[in-house]
């Protein structure tokens, strides 16, 4: 494989990687004016709203840890759809169903240390998630009979570097989903 790897949702939207490039925060956003149409529901505080989306990229992670480690185990769109949404789930799918096709998979895992950059409350909600990823004991094996387990990793691939995701509170009912992934290959931490 000649390519840089990231993460499997990284690998097809790396040329959105140059929004990684301004490291100037959003500021968060004021929340909506009482001029705005009344809805039943009250946001909370930018604290707690920040935290929400924080556990949903962690699950996000889990999941695709399982994903990357058995590509063609199962339909992964199902299991994502519950803590992704386009433009980032079709990108991680389309990703898995390539490692499937090599066939490989990831072995070892991430070390992360996700933080959150701003957060927006005006509806939909949005936080913007910085993580460092570390990818020194992850590494792409080859499932391929003739080469089980030869690594397949691009010596060329910075190992560590930073991430973007921006997470959405979507409505009725209200739930947060991982929308986009950014990986900042650029930008070493």
């Amino acid at each position: 494989m000649s390519s840089i790897r990231y993460p499997a949702v990284g690998l097809a939207i790396s040329v959105m990687a140059l929004a990684c490039l301004s490291n100037t925060p959003v500021p968060a956003a004021a929340p909506p004016s009482s001029s705005v149409a009344p809805s039943s529901w009250v946001p909370k505080p930018e604290q707690t709203v920040a935290e929400e989306a924080l556990q949903v990229y962690g699950r996000y992670w889990q999941l695709s840890e399982q994903a990357e480690a058995s590509p063609g185990g199962q339909d992964w769109r199902r299991s994502f759809a519950h803590v992704m949404a386009d433009p980032a789930l079709t990108t991680f799918v389309d990703e898995l169903a390539n490692l499937a096709s090599i066939p490989a998979r990831s072995t070892g895992e991430y070390r992360r240390s996700p933080r959150v950059r701003w957060v927006s409350m005006i509806e939909p909600a949005r936080v913007v998630i910085v993580d460092c990823l570390d990818a020194s004991v992850e590494h792409l094996v080859s499932d391929r009979p003739s080469e089980a387990g030869k690594n397949l990793d691009n010596p060329a691939q910075p190992r560590r570097y930073q991430l973007e995701a921006e997470v959405v509170r979507y409505s009725a009912p209200y739930h947060w989903l991982v929308q986009t992934i950014r990986p900042c290959r650029e930008e070493p931490c």
